[in-house]
């Protein structure tokens, strides 16, 4: 008897189901593990989950439009590996202006590390702000003698090993304050 090849969309239909059903499953946490299922006219109708869905684009797959909701024929469509990328639960997104954004579209795109845009995104008021070119220097923190870091470095008065920063036991190396008493320390232990 010749085998007989199975719909293109059989395996698909199966992975889903195995996803939801399967505890054995590798995705099965991700999935049925957290309570999305395949709704009643597909789970048991291969035709009708066929019918519903069409044909599968060249490099598409199944996605979920609501990550957190069910496989139904109002919440599936085929999807691109992109868009299957940006619709997952750790994707990050911000909202600027009322809009929402993907950060990694927005760091390839400005030619941003993702973590800048996402920093960025707490204080930008607008659009122009969150992808602006300009390198922000605080200056406030470089008067002081340390490395523009925050409140927390402009306000010590001392090194890590309890030495104070007087102007003659501190030495700016690169920006940093540094401790002249602890470099001597570490200068004498290296000699003997």
């Amino acid at each position: 008897m010749p085998f007989k090849n199975p719909h293109p969309l059989y395996q698909t239909w199966q992975s889903m189901k195995a996803r939801c059903l399967n505890p054995n499953n590798p995705n099965y946490a991700d999935y049925g593990g957290r309570g999305i299922q395949v709704c009643d006219q597909w789970m048991h109708n291969f035709n009708q989950f066929v019918d519903d869905m069409g044909i599968k684009p060249q490099g598409y797959s199944i996605d979920r439009i609501d990550n957190n909701g069910n496989y139904t024929p109002q919440n599936c469509k085929w999807s691109s590996r992109k868009e299957q990328q940006q619709n997952r639960r750790i994707t990050r997104k911000i909202i600027i202006e009322g809009q929402q954004y993907f950060i990694s579209d927005i760091a390839h795109e400005y030619g941003f590390k993702w973590m800048t845009i996402f920093n960025r995104a707490k204080t930008a008021k607008t659009f122009a702000d969150l992808v602006d070119k300009t390198r922000k220097v605080y200056k406030q923190g470089l008067a002081l003698g340390g490395k523009a870091s925050g409140a927390k470095k402009q306000a010590m008065t001392h090194c890590k090993a309890g030495h104070e920063f007087t102007e003659a036991n501190t030495h700016v190396y690169k920006g940093a304050r540094r401790c002249r008493t602890c470099h001597r320390i570490r200068q004498y232990n290296r000699l003997h």
